[in-house]
């Protein structure tokens, strides 16, 4: 019981409680940086079979060289494939990141960062 208290006296503290970001600006950057893991190669196969593939691009054009090299395929909306997916695809979030946020190589703290910056000056 004394261990809840504190934790609760803690947890509705506003200075801890103030300097959070929102429920859904952690999940957004938590999506983005499961999508990192697997275009870098640092996943299982099994969550590599839950992504969509790479957008290839077939010819280059004014719209296809504005997307970043992590780009993915944009969902069909007559066949969902990815519906069942327990990682939900943030397919035109991640298309709108620009390749600042990407680091050269595989740094997720890095990645973590640059989209939680990215996404409270797009929707602020």
């Amino acid at each position: 019981m004394k261990v809840e208290s504190k934790a609760l006296r803690r947890i509705n503290s506003p200075p801890l409680t103030d300097c959070l970001q929102s429920l859904s600006h952690r999940r957004n950057v938590t999506s983005l940086s499961i999508f990192l893991r697997y275009f870098q190669a640092n996943c299982s196969i099994d969550l590599a079979n839950c992504i969509p593939p790479l957008f290839l691009r077939p010819r280059c054009t004014k719209l296809s060289s504005s997307f970043h090299p992590y780009s993915a395929q944009p969902s069909n909306t007559r066949v969902n494939q990815y519906s069942q997916s327990f990682i939900p695809f943030p397919d035109k979030l991640w298309i709108s990141l620009p390749a600042s946020v990407f680091p050269s190589s595989y740094d997720l703290t890095s990645f973590k960062r640059e989209v939680s910056g990215h996404l409270s000056q797009a929707f602020d």
